[in-house]
């Protein structure tokens, strides 16, 4: 199966179980900073919306998905994907932090975080989706490494 080619700069990483992964260069200190705290990721992006606007101008046949109105809701936000109980636990250490508290308890309010668990036919997916404003990616690192 083809993929995309990328749309944002990366860096390849070794995870902690050996594989490699590419990782756009603003989700590589959260990533490692993640790792480093035992957390798994499965999949990450700087910028949902502009790297679905890229992708579907590189290409000759549709997405499926990612349309104008889907473009311009994820532009600005980052995500992270990660196995549901290790999505619990981040969303927990941050709730009980002045900077991010308010972000991932509240949802739909600016600055919030947008967390959900999809819902597939034989139950709950295995992983959660988290976008969180690019802009506290920075934020976000700090945090965790204060959270030791």
């Amino acid at each position: 199966m083809a993929t995309d080619p990328p749309v944002h700069p990366y860096e390849t990483l070794t995870a902690p179980d050996g594989e490699q992964a590419d990782i756009d260069t603003e989700m590589v200190p959260v990533v490692r900073e993640l790792w480093r705290r035992g957390y798994t990721t499965t999949a990450c992006c700087q910028d949902v919306g502009e790297a679905t606007a890229g992708v579907r101008a590189q290409r000759e046949t549709p997405l499926g998905y990612g349309g104008n109105g889907f473009i311009a809701y994820h532009r600005g936000y980052a995500l992270l994907k990660m196995p549901v109980l290790d999505a619990q636990r981040l969303v927990a250490l941050l709730a009980d932090t002045t900077t991010f508290g308010e972000h991932v308890r509240r949802p739909w309010r600016p600055g919030s975080w947008r967390v959900n668990v999809p819902l597939e036919p034989g139950g709950l997916a295995a992983n959660a989706v988290l976008h969180l404003p690019r802009a506290q990616l920075p934020e976000l690192v700090g945090t965790l490494r204060q959270r030791r």
